[in-house]
């Protein structure tokens, strides 16, 4: 008797793995020891878009699991900086990184954070967070934005003046009143769609320049 064909939920399944498994970014993080291919977007910004992280500096990965960008972020900051990794999900320990398994929009989150920084001020906020995607591309993109709008609240209450910040986002309903409200709190606010994010995703990153 012959097989039954795979539904299309299996089939779309087994195409993503196909083209996870062949990504060259994939396979140098494999190679490398990263956690996950989204420690190359972070560098790229990093490296090349004006996001200067300075010895010493304090940065906060809200949504950090599973550690890739807290993890590239040590040696920028040097021994006398501070990284802080937040999530809901826990987090294998990172050398380097003080990590909070909690909601950082939760008095709880926000006690924790307080007593990692211990009286220092946060000099960049970053985000790689998206929502669980759902497969209805509305749903997804306010559930994005909604994210976006936490990130934003969040670098209001604590990130210092002249401070920076980086988030994921996907481009749709609700952005561009978003970049305008990030452009309210920031000088400079640039859009980047780093080579490791893969063309067919609709992710890039806003990345916002001196806090006002």
């Amino acid at each position: 008797m012959a097989k039954q064909s795979k539904s299309k939920k299996d089939r779309k399944t087994s195409a993503w793995f196909q083209r996870h498994a062949n990504d060259p970014h994939v396979k140098r993080a494999q190679k490398e020891g990263k956690r996950s291919r989204a420690a190359f977007k972070l560098t790229e910004i990093l490296d090349k878009h004006s996001l200067n992280i300075k010895k010493g500096s304090v940065v906060v990965d809200l949504g950090c699991a599973p550690g890739s960008w807290s993890e590239e972020l040590v040696p920028y900051v040097g021994s006398d900086g501070l990284v802080i990794g937040i999530d809901l999900l826990p987090v294998r320990p990172i050398e380097g990184v003080a990590l909070i398994q909690a909601d950082f929009d939760s008095p709880e989150g926000q006690e924790a954070l307080q007593e990692a920084l211990q009286g220092r001020v946060i000099d960049v906020v970053v985000s790689d967070m998206a929502p669980e995607m759902s497969g209805n591309k509305l749903v997804d993109q306010m559930r994005m934005i909604g994210l976006n709008e936490m990130t934003l609240h969040f670098a209001n209450q604590h990130l210092r003046q002249g401070g920076h910040i980086l988030m994921k986002t996907f481009m749709g309903e609700g952005y561009d009143n978003f970049r305008r409200e990030l452009g309210l709190s920031f000088q400079k606010i640039k859009n980047i769609k780093p080579a490791a994010s893969r063309k067919t995703s609709p992710e890039f990153f806003l990345l916002g320049l001196g806090k006002k």
